[in-house]
């Protein structure tokens, strides 16, 4: 049995973000049996972006249910079950910090139809839920809403568990222990950086950058590079020391900037990007009324920087 699950947040601090809204659906595999579907009462402010995103306001959860009373229903739809989440991680994360704080260890399987789609449909475009279920055909309703979100990802597990004919990959895919943990001296750094688009510098202890990255949310990749399980992730993991970052106005300008700094410092892991062919290159020329003019050309597969 599983139990598919998709939560808004409000935002803010790792580990301090608060639910918003929770869809759960519990699937036997064939149709939904059961399902939960709440607002629920942060009892803390909402990130702007977010209520941008989700459309999701303080004054909507005014009078919703607070966690705690919501708690015990949730607990009992998902018991014995397995939970299931595009990005489960994320999901798992938030509700075990919402039970922990009510004095509870909250402990299910989890299964993450992101780690699941990338076995069973590979060389997809991405593999947001977005954009993979147009690619697959689903209708969304409600994007960014749990209700919405978690019906579509179980038309997703549903395809997924028809391609996965031996079942062999989803069983071996089912997590028994949370791996969403990070040491303490990388969830300082995490919290020392802020949600913004900008170019980031990751430093080994005597101040040698071994990685430059650009990100619009320069907290939430940072936090990916520090719970990732690739060789390179946990390479990093290892070394950092430090983050620094610069502020950009534009992803534009973060682009142009990270380009910069990884020729000019070469880190050791950014040899892939290093090694990068651009198809098209960015020129900037002052035309002749004085204006500065930004241009994109082909380059016909030749390795050329953007300059």
């Amino acid at each position: 049995m599983y139990t598919i699950v998709d939560i808004e947040t409000t935002g803010g601090k790792y580990n301090e973000e608060g639910i918003t809204e929770i869809a759960i659906y519990k699937y036997d595999g064939h149709e939904v049996v059961d399902q939960f579907i709440s607002l629920i009462n942060p009892e803390r402010e909402i990130q702007p972006f977010v209520v941008n995103l989700t459309g999701i306001n303080s004054k909507m959860l005014r009078n919703a249910p607070k966690f705690y009373e919501v708690a015990k229903r949730i607990v009992e739809i998902t018991e014995d079950t397995i939970l299931v989440a595009h990005n489960a991680k994320f999901d798992y994360r938030i509700l075990r910090t919402e039970f922990k704080r009510l004095g509870f260890d909250f402990t299910r399987k989890t299964l993450c139809t992101v780690e699941l789609s990338k076995e069973l449909i590979p060389e997809q475009e991405s593999y947001s839920l977005g954009k993979l279920t147009r690619a697959l055909g689903i209708p969304v309703a409600d994007r960014h809403r749990a209700a919405g979100d978690a019906f579509a990802t179980v038309k997703l597990f549903k395809i997924l568990l028809e391609k996965d004919v031996k079942k062999n990959i989803i069983q071996e895919s089912i997590k028994h222990e949370p791996k969403t943990q990070v040491e303490s001296r990388l969830l300082s750094i995490i919290e020392s950086l802020p949600a913004i688009t900008g170019v980031y510098y990751i430093h080994k202890a005597d101040g040698e950058i071994i990685y430059i990255g650009k990100s619009k949310n320069i907290r939430k990749r940072i936090n990916q590079h520090f719970t990732g399980t690739t060789r390179k992730a946990k390479k990093i993991q290892l070394q950092v020391a430090a983050v620094t970052y610069e502020a950009c106005g534009s992803e534009l300008v973060a682009l142009l900037k990270e380009s910069e700094a990884i020729k000019q410092n070469k880190p050791i892991y950014n040899r892939a990007l290093r090694k990068t062919v651009f198809t098209h290159a960015l020129y900037s020329f002052t035309d002749e009324n004085g204006y500065i003019n930004l241009k994109i050309d082909k380059v016909d597969g030749r390795k050329k920087p953007i300059t």
